[in-house]
């Protein structure tokens, strides 16, 4: 093409025609479809597909509770070593008091507890030690267990399955969860709601006195089976392997036991139980999931592999849900659901067809505009406009983001956005043609004269959005993303593609002057 790069051309073509290629798999997408081309379409959003808002609180008052009887169990611990007898125990919500029968070595006992612990008061009066956890600790304490409630969370809806969920922390101890085109909220609802904290604890079968007697001695603990809460374990209170030495877990099927979750241990989770099963074969090894025994087995032979198999009553989905709470690691503290909210679909294809509307009427006006302000240079801006539809749409679509509503919102501002770089071009050419130069020389100082001005004022407009993404949340981020997209899309087209269709419609036509 005459005054035109063939780089240049080369470019256009090729980033215009993957445009429209990539925008297929949104309108043609279908739910079944296995084919990896027609999954790269546009995710929509909670408010345009419905599904499930759902607010979770934190239950980090657990935690509190935890620390204290970490204290309790330490203090003896250290209280033993010192060889001094602890009179009473008296613990109260942030503090512990705890009554010695001799006040010689509280001084020992407080030293050595502090080796262990920061930002935690621990003050002597008399013969009482007085341990009170401060705010610092409190807040660095909430503030862990949110983070680790959120990859987990996180970890745990990506393993259900659910496409484009946002999860996202909010105010002091919440995450909230959008849950588009989530079709099971119950299924949802429980994986949320287990803590999922597995531990494996020697059964002492011996005790049987205490154990009736419902009183665990010191270092043992009563726990109640899953099945039927009237059978009772005692069993070793500090476990043998925890669940943060899991590697893997997944379901599976055992020709004895039926439906069960097989686990595999890292290096160091496969060493404690090999230990743990080589020490203690003919022996009970029961396996504890949120407090309750959900099996315990006998030990035949040692297990030094790091492999195993929890069996119980499990049905398929019961083992399958499981191995995904196991994969997905315990929770540091329950999670309550203090709020929740259902989308209907059919809220969001109104909104989808409401923003089909006003994009099919936005376009229509600009390009009538366009048309009787410019001619045959507004018929080419049109081509680029709808070019830039089909470039935003692939580019949502490739990268995965998820339309709201407030994306189409931004979209549809992005038309009318569109047109204003070829209105600043045709005008710097309307210019231009006054001084009574060759064609293409005006077309080319148009063009180079508007670059400017044009960028200038999409930067500042992409900064604007930005800055909306990094500090807004929902669907202010939604906006921004679509914005984003739609004024780098309109550069590309008003500055390389509207060059392009007019170079290639002055030297097919031949023409010899620009009427604008």
């Amino acid at each position: 093409m005459k005054n035109y790069p063939i780089w240049k051309t080369f470019i256009v073509l090729t980033l215009v025609c993957l445009g429209i290629i990539f925008a297929i798999p949104s309108f043609v997408y279908k739910e079944d479809s296995n084919n990896w081309f027609f999954e790269n379409k546009v995710n929509l959003g909670l408010d345009l597909q419905g599904g499930s808002h759902i607010l979770l609180e934190v239950q980090s008052d657990v935690l509190i509770k935890e620390e204290i009887e970490n204290f309790i169990d330490n203090i003896r611990l250290i209280a033993r070593d010192n060889q001094s007898k602890i009179n009473d125990i008296i613990a109260n919500e942030n503090t512990l008091n705890i009554k010695f029968d001799d006040a010689s070595k509280i001084e020992d006992i407080r030293t050595d507890f502090l080796q262990n612990y920061n930002n935690i008061n621990v003050l002597i009066n008399n013969n009482v030690l007085k341990i009170k956890i401060t705010d610092n600790y409190i807040k660095e304490i909430q503030d862990s267990a949110i983070k680790q409630s959120l990859e987990i969370v996180r970890k745990r809806i990506d393993e259900s399955g659910t496409k484009e969920p946002l999860i996202q922390r909010s105010g002091k101890n919440r995450i909230l969860l959008q849950l588009p085109g989530i079709k099971d909220p119950e299924r949802i609802k429980e994986l949320l709601g287990k803590t999922a904290k597995l531990t494996f604890h020697m059964v002492d079968d011996e005790n049987i006195s205490s154990l009736k007697a419902n009183l665990a001695p010191f270092g043992k603990m009563i726990v109640s089976d899953f099945y039927d809460p009237d059978v009772k374990y005692l069993v070793e209170k500090k476990s043998s392997v925890g669940g943060e030495n899991l590697v893997d877990a997944k379901a599976s099927f055992d020709p004895e036991e039926g439906h069960a979750v097989s686990f595999r241990f890292d290096t160091t989770g496969a060493q404690k139980f090999g230990k743990a099963t080589s020490e203690n074969i003919g022996k009970r090894f029961a396996v504890i999931l949120d407090g309750v025994v959900i099996t315990a087995p006998v030990i035949r032979s040692a297990i030094t592999g790091g492999n195993g198999i929890i069996s119980g009553n499990f049905n398929s989905q019961e083992s399958s849900d499981l191995a995904v709470l196991l994969r997905a690691g315990a929770l540091p503290a329950p999670l309550l659901i203090v709020e929740e909210r259902s989308v209907g679909p059919g809220l969001g294809a109104d909104s989808i067809q409401a923003g089909k509307i006003a994009a099919i009427i936005g376009m229509i006006i600009v390009s009538i505009f366009m048309i009787l302000i410019y001619g045959v240079f507004g018929v080419i801006a049109n081509i680029s406009l709808i070019a830039n539809i089909f470039i935003i749409i692939s580019l949502l679509g490739t990268i995965g983001a998820t339309l709201t509503l407030p994306g189409i919102a931004g979209i549809v501002l992005t038309i009318g956005m569109a047109v204003d770089a070829n209105v600043l071009i045709f005008e710097r050419i309307k210019e231009e043609n006054h001084k009574k130069n060759k064609i293409f020389e005006i077309v080319k100082k148009g063009f180079d004269r508007a670059f400017s001005t044009i960028l200038d004022a999409n930067i500042t407009t992409l900064i604007a959005a930005l800055l909306l993404f990094v500090f807004g949340s929902g669907p202010i981020k939604g906006f921004s993303i679509t914005l984003s997209l739609g004024v780098i899309a309109s550069m590309f087209t008003a500055l390389m593609l509207t060059n392009f269709l007019v170079y290639l419609y002055l030297t097919l036509t031949s023409k010899k002057e620009i009427n604008l």
